[in-house]
């Protein structure tokens, strides 16, 4: 039975006096601040947040929870868009001051906790030239999107950001704190790579890291709206033909209020190609001149920049606390037919940060070669995924973007699958999580879940595994 709201008071107060973080109610002045997610959409409010310091006091939070029969969010970054990380009337457990990152150099590896941003990990590893796949806005939390794949500009090189993943510490629906690596409890590593936060509460992780900058060849090339078709059909050739190298994607954008860009088309749709050289800079600028083939940019920005400055690039055009929804999918043949839908929707923006997204995978790059062997996600034989992605500030206009946005899912799906990573399945369609890996691969997850969370207490997730 669940406990009345003098016991919870009384066990909350408790429960502040075991831990060395904070217990944090919704008297407290910061709150509203710790509850809020970068997708403004989402407005719960948990019983308590616990801001942890430590492993002991993720093993008490969900004792308590547990003993309680509270529901238990994992928060670690936030950008998680149908608000996992947050729970009304809960125990949100509240990684974030988890942050020690410790790189081993000569071995390539990366130790970091739970808490830590992807602006603050890559920080860390650049300043010995390495890197893994990471997410394309800086503040995403490493653990959440690793956890739920990793999608980023190096994917095409050195695959997803789950795929890097060699180890990690959890604790449990029981409380214990266990490691999984290749050699101890690899089936919770394995399961870890890709299906979210079903199995417990990570508090630290590994990565294997790869050679990249501190300086590296990147940057955007601007293109008239009005050339958009021909653009997307001659990056579709030279994506087809280019080394896994050559990494980066293309948008239809609403154009930057920046100098480089003509006064009045600033605020418009525009073709965006962000472009990235991920592989010996000596071959930098002959592996970037196959992009030649779109023809004269608007405006060209590719040049010689840091590899941390290119990862936080698109942050401007991703504010914290905007009204967010998307939806996506793989697409294997990018026919043309498919590509005028997307610049005939791309041409209707109906917010000046929404866009459609446009990213290059590929069939003989390292993405593709990760088989369910390493990871639930796959197969990998799709050459190109597409992201719908409205943003927006006024709750009254909430029907409107939504709409417009499942209308033009509804066009894409004639040419693609509408399936796509956990990480990117949109609010309302949890229902279909499921759908992001084989029935193979469910079963078997299925049973990883019995072993670790028969009662399923990590229940919030896109992927239900219990039924």
């Amino acid at each position: 039975m669940t406990a009345s709201a003098d016991d919870l008071a009384t066990g909350l107060s408790d429960l502040a006096t075991l831990v060395r973080g904070r217990v944090v109610l919704a008297s407290d002045g910061d709150y509203d601040a710790l509850r809020a997610c970068f997708n403004g959409m989402i407005d719960r409010r948990p019983a308590a947040i616990v801001r942890v310091a430590g492993e002991g006091d993720i093993v008490a939070a969900i004792a308590f929870a547990r003993r309680h029969e509270l529901p238990i969010a994992v928060r670690s970054g936030g950008h998680s868009a149908p608000g996992h990380g947050v729970c009304d009337d809960g125990i949100v457990i509240d990684v974030r001051e988890l942050k020690t990152v410790e790189v081993d150099a000569p071995a390539r590896i990366v130790r970091c906790g739970a808490g830590l941003d992807w602006g603050e990990l890559d920080a860390a590893t650049q300043e010995h030239g390495l890197a893994v796949t990471g997410g394309r806005i800086s503040t995403t939390g490493v653990s959440g999107l690793a956890i739920g794949s990793g999608s980023g500009w190096l994917e095409r090189v050195w695959g997803l950001t789950s795929d890097k993943l060699i180890g990690l510490r959890i604790v449990t629906a029981d409380g214990r704190v266990v490691e999984a690596t290749e050699d101890d409890n690899a089936e919770l590593l394995w399961a870890s790579r890709g299906a979210g936060g079903n199995f417990g509460v990570i508090s630290e992780l590994r990565f294997a890291l790869y050679p990249i900058g501190p300086q590296v060849l990147a940057g955007a090339r601007f293109y008239p709206l009005e050339r958009a078709v021909e653009v997307i059909r001659a990056y579709r050739g030279v994506m087809a033909d280019a080394p896994a190298e050559l990494c980066g994607g293309l948008a239809i954008q609403c154009a930057p209020p920046e100098p480089f860009i003509p006064e009045q088309m600033q605020g418009k749709p525009i073709v965006g190609v962000l472009v990235l050289w991920a592989g010996d800079p000596n071959d930098a600028h002959a592996g970037v001149a196959a992009l030649d083939a779109l023809g004269e940019p608007l405006a060209d920005l590719v040049g010689e920049m840091s590899y941390v400055d290119l990862q936080r690039m698109t942050d401007p055009a991703y504010p914290y606390g905007m009204r967010d929804y998307f939806k996506g999918g793989f697409i294997d043949d990018l026919s043309d037919d498919a590509i005028d839908a997307m610049v005939r929707y791309g041409s209707d923006l109906r917010s000046p940060l929404s866009n459609f997204i446009l990213l290059p995978l590929g069939r003989r790059t390292h993405y593709a070669t990760v088989t369910e062997a390493h990871s639930p996600l796959g197969p990998r034989n799709a050459d190109w995924t597409f992201q719908v992605l409205s943003l927006w500030a006024d709750p009254g206009e909430d029907q409107l973007h939504r709409e417009w946005t499942r209308d033009v899912a509804r066009a894409m799906s004639s040419y693609s699958s509408m399936i796509s990573f956990p990480n990117f399945v949109a609010i309302d369609d949890t229902a279909r999580g499921g759908d992001c890996f084989s029935p193979a691969v469910i079963a078997r997850l299925r049973e990883i879940k019995r072993a670790w969370d028969s009662d399923n207490v990590f229940r919030r997730n896109v992927v239900a595994l219990t039924g």
